[in-house]
C-alpha cells in the first residue's frame, strides 16, 4: 500500500463510528439483495388476499388446475386407514399463494379423518407456483385445492380419473368389434325386440376385463350375448389416476340388437302404434272356439322347463294382418323359467284369421290368461 492510499484511509480511522456504519449497511443490504435474486420479479407479500383474480396461480410448467391437483397427489402419503381400505373420500385444503408463489396458511375446510387431514397438508409442499395477478401485479390469492384418499384397491368411476380408459383403436373400432361379433338371439327375431342392453363392468389396470353386470336389460338372451363380448374384450388402455398411474375403473357399454329385415315377400311388424286392442271382428284361431279354445291351444304348446311349478300368470302377443304371432310379452310374470316356456309357446301358435277393422285386416294385441298346475 503506497503513501497516497493510506493518506485516503486515515480519516476512516480517525472516525471509527463511520466503519461501523458501513458495516451495519452491508449487513442490512445484502440479505435484501439475495431475497431479491431469490424471488425475482415477486414483490414483498402483502396482507390483502383476493379470491379470484384474473390470473389465477399455477405450476411454472402451466397444466391448470388438473396439474395443480396431480402434484398435490404426488406429494401425498396414504395413512393406514386409506391403504387398508377403511377410509376413503375427499379433504379440501384452503391455502393462500402469495405474490412469490409459495402456499402458505393451509387448512383443512372440510374433513375426513383425522389422519387424512393431518396428510392433506400436505398441500403446503407443493412446488413454488407462479402467482395470480389482478390487473397484471402478482397478488395473494385464496385457493381451495381437493386431496383425495383412495385405496390401492378402489375402482375408480369417470369423474375421479385423468384420463379415461378406452378401447384399442377408439370408438369406432370398438363399434367393429361388437357388429362383427355380436350374434343376434333368436328371441329378437321372434318377439320383434328392438332396444339396447347397457353391460357396466371393471376395467382392470393392466387393461383386462374384470366383474361385469347387466344394469339395463332387454331379454334373457339378449343380456346373455351381451355380456358375452363384453367378457370377451381384448385389453383396453387403462384408465389413469391423478398420479398418472394405471387404475382400475368402472366402464359402462351399451350394445343395440334389433331384428333383421324381414325375408322377401313378408311384411314387417305393424308399428306398436298402430295395433289395436278392440275391432269390429277380434283375431279367430282355426279350429278353436272362443278364449277359452285359444288358451287351451297355447297351454298344449308350453315346453314345462325342469322342476316347474304351479303358477297363475298372463301373455299379450301381436296377432299381425298377414296372422302370424310377433312381440309376446309377461303381462303377469310367473317365474323365468315358466315365462320364457309361455312366451316360446306363443311364438308357435298357427296362423290367426286376423282381426279386421272396417273391412280391412289389421294387427290387434290379445291378452290370454295361463294356469300352470303341476301336480
Amino acid at each position: 500500500m503506497n503513501t497516497d492510499q493510506l493518506k485516503r484511509l486515515r480519516p476512516l480511522y480517525r472516525r471509527p463510528w463511520l466503519l461501523g456504519g458501513l458495516f451495519f449497511l452491508l449487513l442490512t443490504i445484502l440479505p435484501r439483495l439475495a431475497a431479491t435474486q431469490s424471488y425475482g420479479q415477486y414483490a414483498t407479500d402483502t396482507t390483502q388476499i383476493f379470491n379470484y383474480v384474473d390470473q389465477m396461480p399455477t405450476l411454472p410448467d402451466g397444466g391448470g388446475n388438473l396439474a395443480l391437483v396431480k402434484a398435490v397427489q404426488k406429494q401425498l402419503q396414504l395413512p393406514l386407514e386409506v391403504r387398508e381400505g377403511r377410509t376413503e373420500g375427499r379433504v379440501f385444503v384452503r391455502v393462500v399463494v402469495g405474490v412469490s408463489g409459495v402456499a402458505r396458511q393451509a387448512a383443512v375446510v372440510q374433513s375426513l379423518s383425522p389422519a387424512c387431514n393431518a396428510a392433506a397438508l400436505a398441500v403446503k409442499r407443493i412446488p413454488r407456483l407462479l402467482p395470480g395477478r389482478y390487473q397484471g401485479q402478482p397478488v395473494a390469492v385464496l385457493l381451495t385445492v381437493p386431496v383425495m384418499f383412495l385405496s390401492p384397491r378402489h375402482v375408480f368411476t369417470s369423474t375421479e380419473v385423468t384420463r379415461p380408459a378406452w378401447f384399442p383403436g377408439g370408438d369406432a373400432a370398438l363399434e367393429q368389434y361388437l357388429q362383427k361379433n355380436k350374434a343376434t338371439p333368436a328371441e329378437v327375431k321372434q318377439r320383434d325386440l328392438q332396444g339396447r342392453v347397457a353391460v357396466r363392468f371393471v376395467l382392470k389396470a393392466d387393461g383386462r376385463i374384470g366383474a361385469s353386470e347387466v344394469i339395463n336389460p332387454l331379454c334373457p338372451s339378449c343380456d346373455d350375448e351381451a355380456l358375452r363380448l363384453v367378457r370377451g374384450f381384448p385389453r383396453w388402455q387403462p384408465a389413469l389416476g391423478y398420479d398418472d398411474q394405471p387404475v382400475a375403473m368402472y366402464q359402462v357399454v351399451n350394445i343395440s340388437f334389433s331384428p333383421p329385415a324381414p325375408p322377401i315377400g313378408q311384411a314387417a311388424p305393424v308399428p306398436e302404434n298402430q295395433v289395436y286392442s278392440q275391432v269390429e271382428q277380434m283375431p279367430v284361431l282355426p279350429g278353436r272356439s272362443g278364449p277359452d279354445g285359444l288358451q287351451a291351444a297355447l297351454q298344449e304348446l308350453i315346453e314345462y322347463p325342469e322342476r316347474a311349478s304351479s303358477g297363475e300368470g298372463q301373455v299379450s302377443f301381436v296377432v299381425e294382418p298377414d296372422g302370424r304371432v310377433t312381440r309376446p310379452v309377461m303381462l303377469k310374470p310367473i317365474n323365468s323359467a315358466l315365462d320364457e316356456a309361455v312366451l316360446a309357446a306363443a311364438l308357435r301358435l298357427p296362423r290367426f284369421e286376423p282381426g279386421r277393422h272396417n273391412g280391412q285386416p289389421v294387427a290387434v294385441r290379445l291378452a290370454v290368461p295361463v294356469l300352470i298346475d303341476i301336480r
